[in-house]
């Protein structure tokens, strides 16, 4: 046993330096793995920073873009409720003419009412006047013919004293009557004057010459 040992023993240096290399490999291969793990993780978190910074900026360009779009509906609404107020405007002014059209209506059709009302009455009394008229010329004509009868039976009557015959007898009258032939020429005068101022014009006359 001792002759195998013995044998043995110069190698055995040489076999523990072959076993640290080999750990010395081993751990200088983990690190070259854990480096090439820590590079390829830190490329990986590099591409997700880069992917996040992307995707951050295209959010932050939504987000300006929406702001923008925000920014326009806002606009546009107040103006959609500057416009709404208008048309509100517009509509209760639309809806006060329209009362003040159909008050107006109404009035009209009211005095419309009473002017045909006031027509029929003035028709009526048209008529009534028309009649009152046909009467009243009908009274004149009858008037104007006796009065006209009444003027030629004064004046035959005046002819008829103013004779020679008739004016004689008067004269031998005169020393009764005490009337001279001037003064009784001017009763006569003035009888015919009365007559003649008393005397009706004839209705086309009096139609003619209003």
């Amino acid at each position: 046993m001792a002759l195998f040992i013995f044998p043995m023993s110069p190698t055995a240096p040489a076999w523990s330096a072959d076993k640290k290399e080999t750990r010395q490999r081993e751990a200088q291969r983990r690190t070259q793995q854990a480096i090439k793990q820590a590079q390829a993780k830190t490329a990986e978190l590099e591409q997700a920073n880069t992917e996040l910074g992307n995707k951050l900026k295209e959010q932050e360009q939504r987000v300006s873009e929406a702001q923008q779009n925000l920014d326009g509906f806002s606009r546009k609404n107040k103006r959609l409720a500057e416009d709404y107020a208008k048309e509100q405007g517009k509509a209760a002014d639309l809806e006060a003419r329209l009362k003040e059209a159909e008050s107006n209506l109404r009035q009209t059709r009211t005095e419309l009412a009473e002017v045909s009302t006031l027509q029929l009455e003035t028709q009526r009394q048209f008529k009534t006047m028309a009649s009152e008229k046909t009467a009243l010329d009908a009274t004149l004509a009858t008037c104007s013919g006796k009065n006209e009868q009444l003027y030629q039976f004064g004046r035959e009557l005046i002819n008829h004293v103013e004779r020679p015959e008739g004016f004689t007898s008067i004269l031998r009258a005169e020393p009764f009557t005490q009337i001279k032939r001037v003064e009784l020429e001017n009763i006569f005068q003035d009888y015919r004057d009365n007559l003649d101022q008393n005397r009706m014009k004839p209705l086309s006359v009096r139609s003619a010459n209003p």
